[in-house]
């Protein structure tokens, strides 16, 4: 089986993730093996591969000579992490997804899970993502859990998704400036963690790239 190149590799995260320039640096022509990291220091010093994924490469430097380097920030960010990750969505069985605009922008997601209690909910959340940082629930804990997954958290978007009818707002990390605003709008907040997302993402990104190209092993570091 004839192994991707780097470019068919560049092309597919280009349409994938909205990635303009996902070749970092050019490498084998054929890739077999993929190793995909968050950034350069969650590699070891030598790794067996062909080519390397780093969501963060700006300090891959001259490291890991030989080896070509991808990256995705932004469209990873947007596609694999908090925001508008429809890929997740569909891991965790929502329905009714929809984006949430702010600024003529899209931030995140707006959807209704399929548990209706919120203990159930969060346990859902765990087994998918592995835990959380910090969590409450909505007041009052009983009706609808609709929820808002957003990639930032701040008093101005807490009001927003609020007035769409969301009671529980995800995002990666808490930010005390709104945690005022969402316990007074009587709002649910699960903060997932940044690094835990990050880490969800690049494993779905691994096994999405062994799916599109068969014959094509990964490995991900530093996802402990």
């Amino acid at each position: 089986m004839t192994p991707p190149t780097l470019q068919d590799l560049a092309r597919w995260l280009r349409a994938e993730l909205g990635e303009p320039e996902p070749l970092r640096r050019d490498g084998p022509a054929g890739v077999r093996r993929l190793a995909l990291a968050l950034e350069p220091a969650d590699l070891p010093p030598t790794v067996e591969a062909d080519a390397l994924f780093l969501h963060r490469s700006r300090r891959v430097g001259d490291g890991w000579p030989g080896l070509g380097v991808l990256t995705a920030h932004d469209g990873f960010d947007t596609h694999l992490t908090t925001g508008p990750n429809r890929r997740l969505a569909r891991a965790l069985g929502w329905s009714d997804v929809e984006e949430v605009m702010w600024e003529g922008r899209v931030v995140g997601l707006s959807a209704t899970p399929p548990q209706r209690g919120w203990a159930s909910f969060r346990a859902a959340l765990h087994a998918e993502l592995g835990g959380e940082d910090d969590a409450w629930p909505p007041q009052p804990p009983a009706g609808s859990l609709r929820l808002a997954l957003m990639n930032a958290m701040n008093p101005a978007l807490v009001g927003h998704v609020a007035g769409l009818g969301v009671r529980v707002y995800l995002t990666g990390q808490l930010r005390p400036s709104a945690v005022g605003a969402a316990r007074e709008r009587g709002l649910g907040v699960v903060a997932l963690g940044h690094r835990r997302t990050e880490v969800w993402g690049l494993r779905r990104l691994a096994r999405e790239l062994e799916g599109a190209f068969p014959g094509l092993e990964t490995r991900v570091y530093g996802s402990a």
